[in-house]
């Protein structure tokens, strides 16, 4: 928070907090669950932060039991998505290869334990599929 005082006013500025954010409204960013216990699911991605486990307090809930209760996040940050491994016990696997923190573009999979996932980013200010890099 800032603050700056003339003539004896305040003023305050409060910056929002890392959960209150969002992602850029042009961006339709989404992920579709490919194979596992929700196939065919799509869950739109709007804030900055999203975490994925089996714990209902994650930001997408998945029932598979080789999921950790806070498994995975994705997070946007200087214009480009990264995913996270959040110390998992079965890791999670980005195009095949376990990873801990990596970038992560449109049409991209992962896994985290026997549910695979496609990550979708839109760019519906001109309608088209694109890569943010």
């Amino acid at each position: 928070m800032a603050e700056s005082e003339q003539g004896g006013d305040s003023t305050q500025i409060r910056m929002p907090s890392k959960a209150t954010q969002q992602i850029p409204a042009r961006y339709h960013v989404s992920i579709v669950i490919l194979s596992g216990h929700a196939e065919g699911m799509e869950y739109p991605l709007t804030k900055e932060y999203t975490t994925i486990g089996r714990d209902r307090s994650s930001d997408i809930a998945l029932r598979d039991p080789l999921v950790s209760r806070q498994h995975t996040a994705i997070q946007y940050a200087d214009g480009q998505f990264t995913i996270k491994d959040l110390g998992s016990t079965n890791g999670t696997f980005l195009s095949g290869k376990m990873i801990l923190t990596s970038r992560i573009q449109d049409r991209d999979k992962f896994q985290v334990g026997d549910t695979t996932i496609q990550f979708i980013i839109e760019d519906t200010s001109k309608g088209k599929v694109f890569e943010i890099g």
